[in-house]
């Protein structure tokens, strides 16, 4: 199975076959030309039904036709996208030196315990692959990856005062809250021993005005399910409390004990352990991630721009529409410059 995971993990950088694979030689229905080359009705299809296993079963059959209907114009786009990048390879003479798949073969099967070459051939047949098909993919996905590296990454940076601008106009995004950390003891009550109750949980809180342990006293007495941990409850947030525990924890300080609360059908008291006062995280702290944030939003807005220019420059006919598989109304290829 890990064999199986690895083989398709590899091959998807890739969308399915672009093309010269055993389907592209049988006669069958073209959904799209992309500068001359063809993308084939099978090549989406399988490229759609791989992007539909990723996501998972879907939880009934209108969710599942929903998906189908939305991801294959997008998978379209995909497959489209990834043919222009490769005409780009092919213009610029790149090449995957071939001792690059052979070094990767010998890695995959030594991790994956395979003992022969034909083994592993064995094993992408039973996949539906040749390891020419195989070998072919893999190439495709380096050299889009070599190609995105060069017109995408290679173009983005990100200056010292970048991430300084993005920390002063996003502070909020890190500043920790105030939060206090409360035990409580709970004493549930029905109509019929409201007065009992009343009197027992009073009774509890003398105890701890006097100086019972209050997690103790939780442990022995509590009807919540905290009275294991001594009515730990952990840290909160302003606000992640029920309004009338709220507004008694967080105007206790550390050590303090509240009055006896009534919510619901049960009587509280609470203690407050400790408290932190809201803090904004220092710069330091957060760099890396702000840098990381800004980083990715360049890549996407480098590469929306990169693909933008490659189809402007590029002559793509869709001859069927992908959400209908109809052939399309009257729909002119795009021209370069268009």
């Amino acid at each position: 199975m890990r064999t199986r995971v690895v083989f398709f993990v590899v091959a998807g950088v890739v969308a399915t076959a672009i093309s010269g694979t055993a389907q592209s030689r049988i006669v069958e229905r073209i959904v799209a030309k992309v500068n001359g080359q063809i993308i084939t009705k099978s090549q989406l299809d399988e490229e759609v039904q791989s992007t539909l296993e990723q996501l998972g079963p879907a939880p009934s059959v209108e969710e599942e036709q929903r998906r189908l209907k939305e991801m294959r114009p997008q998978v379209l786009d995909r497959l489209i996208d990834n043919l222009l990048i490769l005409q780009t390879a092919s213009e610029r003479g790149l090449q995957v030196p071939p001792q690059y798949f052979e070094e990767w073969k010998a890695n995959v099967m030594k991790e994956m315990k395979i003992p022969s070459e034909e083994e592993l051939v064995r094993q992408m047949e039973l996949q539906g692959m040749s390891l020419e098909q195989f070998k072919k993919k893999w190439e495709q996905g380096l050299l889009i990856q070599e190609v995105r590296r060069i017109e995408v990454d290679n173009k983005v940076s990100v200056s010292e005062p970048e991430i300084d601008k993005y920390y002063k106009e996003h502070v909020t995004d890190y500043t920790e809250p105030a939060k206090v950390r409360i035990r409580e003891l709970v004493v549930r009550v029905g109509q019929d021993d409201e007065a009992q109750g009343a009197e027992r949980i009073e009774r509890l809180h003398q105890d701890i005005l006097q100086g019972a342990d209050f997690a103790e006293v939780a442990r022995q007495h509590s009807d919540s399910s905290s009275r294991d941990a001594g009515g730990d409850l952990g840290f909160f947030e302003e606000g992640e409390l029920a309004a009338a525990l709220n507004d008694v924890a967080f105007n206790l300080a550390p050590g303090e004990v509240s009055d006896v609360i009534r919510l619901g059908s049960a009587f509280y008291l609470i203690k407050v352990e400790e408290r932190t006062e809201e803090r904004i995280l220092p710069l330091d702290d957060v760099r890396k991630t702000i840098a990381d944030s800004i980083f990715e939003r360049k890549i996407r807005e480098q590469s929306e721009k990169y693909m933008a220019e490659l189809r402007n420059h590029a002559i793509i006919e869709i001859q069927l529409d992908p959400k209908t598989e109809a052939e399309p109304a009257e729909l002119p290829p795009t021209e370069p410059g268009n």
